[in-house]
Parts: structure tokens; C-alpha cells; sequence
């Protein structure tokens, strides 16, 4: 009995302990977690080691009737443990966490281990299921060392993935010792297995834990490493010259590539000797107010001196530096740019500007440059005439070029912007423009691109001219233009129609007949003529005189129009007191109901007419002709069968219509 009290006291004396050491580790991954935040995975390990040491401090609760339900869950939080050791490794490594295995893994295990304890309870059962689990989880974590981890930080993974590995083997034992021997009836059973895994758990703990902490400060060097790598890639690789001197004297401690190209001096001339030794500032006074600048603000931005070359050659350069400490040395890290083109350039550019305002001031027409928002950047003095100002005016800079025509205007010239800037043919487009005390006026402008260095347009140009004079001219002999164009209309008019009237003259009716003719002839239809002649027109004019002729003759032409509205037919003045229809494509009963109409009508004008031998009102006489001119050789064999049928209607005692087909009649 009291052997069996100091092994109980031996093994509570190891789980505090052991408690201990957990509980110095996770303060160790506490602080590792609060300086290295950054790094994915050392949360899951600190709260993995907290679960564990929780789970070593409830385990000897077991012992205490009041506090054995803290002891019922210190295996399952000693798991749980593991498990968030696992993901942290995972996380670790940047490796995607497949949250389904750690799910799978707690979950068997505390359905397994919650039956053997509260179902089925057997000590042996459960002490299977928690040392196989152990032992599980070590291997996936030594596999994830071994097999996932970064060649940067090998070693440190290489010893903590040995250290898992070998708490696997003893688990793995561990568990089929479980298993082959008798089924255990208390934990005093097993008392010298609790002692060893008690003490190699404390071994084992304190080796990874040291382990994950190499781990994490091989990584930190490891990036150092690498950032100052790259930070040395980009001083190196900067088309800038750059170098690094000490403040107070000038000792070069490091320059780059650039440096070397843009003064001609190597790398391993100018390491270690003084930059007032190279003869780099051309002018010594301006190192020294560039250094009071330093020594003032601490940076200097975009400052432009003359530097020298190795071969004395001058050239003009943009700085730009700060004081930086290296060792609590304040030094002075610079960036030289060659500007020497650039000055050129501009100078270039201030010459060119100057040109162009001699250009600007010498045009009689408005030229005006714009940004590309149509804000007016530069303008000529013939702008201020054109537009009505006076010429102290200069307030155009800034002003919209948009603002200087009519509203109704400005959407059609933002149209024909955009088609300039997709690329359509520039042409002159002619606005409404409005001069400062609101009178409207023409103006026509052309535009275009003013292109960059690196041929993209970054301004706009227009050349605007005054076409007020030049629109009145066009209004003129537009003017002109219709008047002569109604007078041409009026004597081709005349030319085809007869004046009294109002219907087509001979001419326009022999044309006519002719291109009839010939087109019914190609399609096979039928071509009908009916001629009129008014009965006894001259005893007509004996007796009422020629006025009262030409109205009679005007009255039956405007009947003949009203009746024949069918667009194809011709109504013509043959001659005289005669008429002509020409009817394409009409048949013979369509020739001969149409004649009769005509006839009615003309009488039922009720003319008189006390000379008539046939009638007291105006009457007349009408020939008709239906053939087909597929069976003709001319136009006049058509005209003449029709003047036949006059005639014999005439002779048959007038006021009548005649038809005549293509047999002689």
C-alpha cells in the first residue's frame, strides 16, 4: 500500500511537472506568436499546446471524486491538441488544410472513446483509441515535415519531424502493448507506462517545441535573407545611379550598376575613397547646399544640379536622397537620374513655344490649342478680334473652347471630336460661333492632334476662320442658283406644253407615242389612241370670236385632265382644234368606255354653240385605236389608223366615237 502511494505520487508529481513544462512552452509560442504574427500556423500551435497542457492538468483529477468530470475530457483536449498542432504545420508550410480529416479524426475519436467510457466501459478500449490516435496524428505530422516543408528552413523541420516521429513509434508501441495484453481494470494497471509516457512526453514536448521556434526564426532569417536580397537586386538593378555615402565626410560605402554607366567610374574604383576625391560634383558649393538641405529636412526630392564624369565631361542631373543609419551612422543614400536630354528638350520646347506664338501672333485666323478636354492652353491675339473682345483681353487660358459657339452646336462638335479621336477623316466643320456681346456669326473650323515624344496626342489644335463674308457670298448664288434653276424648270416645261392649254404640246406627244411604241412592242401589251376634234370649231370661232375660242378650248382640256388621271396616259394638244390621248397597255373595251366618257363629257359642258349643224352646245368627235405593236413597224401606222377613224366618225355625222382595230376600216 504505501509502495502504491509513492508510484502515485511519482506519477501526479510528472503530470505537474509536466503541466509546467507545457504551460513554459505555450508562454514560449505566446511570445513567438506575438513578434512573428505574420506567419501562418503559430496561433493553431500555441492554442494546440494550451489544449494539451489543459488536457495534462485535468488528467490527474481522475483521483477526485468532485473534479473527475475535468479528468473525463482531458484526453479528448490532448487530442484536440495534436490535431491543431497538425493544421498549424499545414498552415505553416502555406499547404490547404482539407478540414474533413481533422474533422473525421476528433469525431471518431470521441464517439469511440465516449462509448468505452460511459456504454461500454473498458480502460483498455479507451486507452486504444487515444494512443492510436496520438500516434496517427504524430505520423501526419512528421509526413507534413519531411514531405511539405521549405528547403529554407530543412534542418529545423528535418529534427522536429524526427521528434514526431519517434512520439509516434513510442505511441504506436504503446498501442499494441495495449492490445495484447489483459484488459485493464484501473489506471493503477498501467502505472509504469504512465511514468514513462509521462517523461518522455516532457523530452518530447520540449524538443518540438524548441523545434517549431528554430523553425519559425530560420524562416524569419531565411526572409531577412531574402529582402535584403531583393532590396540589393533593386539597388543593383535601378537604371538610376545610386550610392551610398557617409554624411559627414563623404566615404562611399556602395554603389550600383547605373552609377558606373552614368559617371564611368567601376564599382571597385569608387568603393572606399571619398566623393569629394572623384571630382563627381562639378561645382563643390552645390554639394554643400545639397548636404545643409539634407542636414535641415532629412530628405531631398528632384534637385537639379551639374555632375561630372570620369572623362571631366559634364552632364545634368536630378537628385534625390535621404539620411539613413547604418550602425548609428547617419549616411546618405542618393539617386542620380542623366537629365541632360531632357534639359534639351525643354529648352527645345521653350524654343518651339516660342515659335509657335510668332505663328500665332502672324495668322489672321484664330489657331487655338487645347489639352485633351478641350481646356484652352494657348490662343492668338486674332481671337480676340474675331470674337469680339478687346485687346488687353487675357483671360482665354482655361476657358472651354466649346463655350464659343451656340449651344444648339456644342453636341454635334462633341460628335465630331470623338470621330476625330477614333480615328475618322479630319475635315473642316462649320458652327455658329458667339462673340462676347452674344451676336451669332459663322466660323468653320479644322482640327487635328498634336502627338508627344512617344507619338500620342496630348493636346489638340484649331484653326478657326471668320466665314461670315464667304457664307453671304454662298447665300447669293445659292440664291442665284434656284432662281436659274426654276427658270430652267420653266422653259423645259414650256418646251413640252402647249401655253394655252396647260397640256403636253405636239412635240412632248410624238416623243412619247415613239418611246410607247417601242417599249409595248418589247413587253407584247397593247397601245390605245383616241383622237378628239371638236365639231365645227372655225363656224365657232366666226361666231363668237376667237377669245371665246381659246376659253372653249381651255374649258375641254381641263376636262380631258380630269378624266384622264391614270399616271401612264399622255393628254396632248395635236394641233388646233384637235386632241390626243395616248393610252399604254389599255384594251380595246377600256379604249372605247373611256372615249364614250369623254365625249358625254364634253357635251355636258353645254358651250353653246348656235353654228353647230348637229347640236346647240359645243360637241365632238372622237377616233379610237386599240392595236398591238408587236404587229407594227412604226408609231405612225398607229397615228394614222387613228386619224382614219377621226375622219369617219366625222364624216358619219360627228358627235360620236369611232373605234378602229388593225384592219383597214
Amino acid at each position: 500500500m504505501k509502495g502504491g502511494n509513492v508510484i502515485k505520487f511519482h506519477i501526479l508529481t510528472l503530470f505537474i511537472v509536466l503541466s509546467l513544462i507545457l504551460g513554459t512552452q505555450v508562454i514560449a509560442l505566446f511570445v513567438q506568436y506575438r513578434v512573428n504574427r505574420p506567419y501562418r500556423g503559430i496561433g493553431y500551435w500555441l492554442l494546440g499546446s494550451s489544449l494539451m497542457a489543459l488536457g495534462f492538468i485535468f488528467m490527474p483529477m481522475v483521483t477526485v471524486k468532485s473534479l473527475e468530470m475535468f479528468a473525463r475530457i482531458a484526453n479528448p483536449l490532448l487530442i484536440l491538441g495534436h490535431i491543431f498542432l497538425y493544421i498549424g504545420i499545414k498552415q505553416f508550410f502555406n499547404k490547404k488544410v482539407t478540414k474533413w480529416i481533422p474533422i473525421s479524426i476528433f469525431v471518431v475519436l470521441n464517439l469511440s472513446y465516449y462509448y468505452y467510457m460511459y456504454i461500454n466501459n473498458d480502460i483498455s478500449a479507451r486507452t486504444f483509441v487515444v494512443t492510436a490516435t496520438i500516434a496517427i496524428i504524430s505520423f501526419m505530422i512528421s509526413y507534413q515535415l519531411f514531405c511539405k516543408k521549405n528547403r529554407l528552413i530543412s534542418s529545423s523541420a528535418n529534427f522536429t519531424a524526427a521528434v514526431f516521429f519517434v512520439y509516434g513509434c513510442f505511441y504506436t508501441v504503446r498501442t499494441f502493448r495495449v492490445s495484447m495484453l489483459p484488459t485493464i481494470h484501473s489506471y493503477t494497471d498501467q502505472e509504469e507506462i504512465l511514468i514513462i509516457g509521462a517523461i518522455l512526453s516532457i523530452i518530447i514536448s520540449n524538443l518540438w517545441t524548441f523545434g517549431l521556434i528554430i523553425m519559425v526564426n530560420q524562416r524569419l532569417n531565411s526572409d531577412n535573407q531574402l529582402e535584403k536580397e531583393k532590396l540589393q537586386l533593386i539597388f543593383n538593378t535601378n537604371p538610376d545611379a545610386q550610392l551610398i555615402t557617409r554624411l559627414n565626410d563623404g566615404f562611399i560605402v556602395e554603389v550600383n550598376d547605373g552609377f558606373s554607366v552614368l559617371s564611368g567610374y567601376s564599382r571597385a574604383e569608387v568603393i572606399g575613397d571619398y566623393i569629394r576625391t572623384i571630382s563627381f560634383w562639378h561645382n563643390p558649393a552645390d554639394r554643400q547646399l545639397f548636404i545643409t538641405e539634407l542636414n535641415d529636412k532629412v530628405t531631398c526630392e528632384n534637385r537639379e544640379f551639374i555632375f561630372q564624369r570620369k572623362d571631366n565631361s559634364q552632364f545634368s542631373g536630378m537628385i534625390s536622397a535621404r539620411i539613413i543609419m547604418i550602425h548609428s551612422v547617419p549616411h546618405i543614400i542618393s539617386a542620380i537620374r542623366d537629365i541632360t536630354e531632357r534639359k534639351q528638350f525643354e529648352e527645345a520646347l521653350i524654343e518651339s513655344e516660342e515659335k509657335y506664338r510668332s505663328i500665332l501672333n502672324a495668322s489672321p485666323d484664330d489657331i487655338t490649342i487645347t489639352d485633351l478636354e478641350g481646356n484652352i492652353l494657348m490662343i492668338s491675339s486674332a481671337a480676340k478680334k474675331m470674337f469680339g473682345y478687346k485687346s488687353d483681353f487675357n483671360n482665354f487660358i482655361g476657358m472651354q473652347l466649346l463655350d464659343f459657339i451656340i449651344p444648339e452646336d456644342v453636341e454635334r462638335a462633341k460628335s465630331n471630336l470623338q470621330q476625330m479621336y477614333q480615328g475618322g477623316n479630319l475635315k473642316a466643320n462649320e458652327y455658329h460661333g458667339v462673340r462676347q456681346d452674344q451676336s451669332i456669326f459663322d466660323i468653320e473650323v479644322n482640327s487635328g492632334f498634336v502627338y508627344s515624344a512617344n507619338g500620342l496626342p496630348d493636346k489638340m489644335v484649331f484653326i478657326i476662320r471668320d466665314i461670315t463674308e464667304r457664307k453671304l457670298a454662298e447665300r447669293k448664288i445659292q440664291k442665284l442658283v434656284q432662281q436659274l434653276e426654276i427658270e430652267k424648270n420653266i422653259a423645259q416645261l414650256n418646251s413640252i406644253t402647249d401655253s394655252m392649254t396647260g397640256l403636253a404640246n405636239r412635240r412632248y406627244f410624238d416623243e412619247t407615242l415613239k418611246t410607247e411604241f417601242f417599249r409595248l412592242r418589247r413587253s407584247g401589251s397593247t397601245l390605245s389612241l383616241i383622237m378628239l376634234d371638236i365639231d365645227y370649231f372655225k363656224k365657232f370661232n366666226d361666231s363668237y370670236g376667237h377669245l371665246a375660242g381659246d376659253q372653249c378650248l381651255r374649258m375641254i382640256a381641263t376636262t380631258l385632265k380630269t378624266i384622264i388621271s391614270r399616271a401612264p396616259d399622255i393628254v396632248a394638244r395635236y394641233g388646233g382644234e384637235e386632241f390626243i390621248i395616248i393610252l399604254p397597255e389599255t384594251d380595246e373595251d377600256g379604249a372605247k368606255a373611256l372615249g364614250e366618257r369623254i365625249r358625254k363629257a364634253v357635251e355636258e359642258l353645254a358651250i353653246p354653240h348656235c353654228a353647230s349643224d348637229i347640236a346647240k352646245c359645243v360637241t365632238a368627235s372622237l377616233g379610237i385605236v386599240t392595236v398591238y405593236p408587236t404587229e407594227l413597224i412604226s408609231p405612225e401606222q398607229v397615228l394614222k389608223q387613228v386619224d382614219e377613224a377621226l375622219y369617219c366618225a366625222k364624216k358619219r355625222g360627228r358627235n360620236r366615237c369611232l373605234y378602229s382595230s388593225n384592219e383597214k376600216l
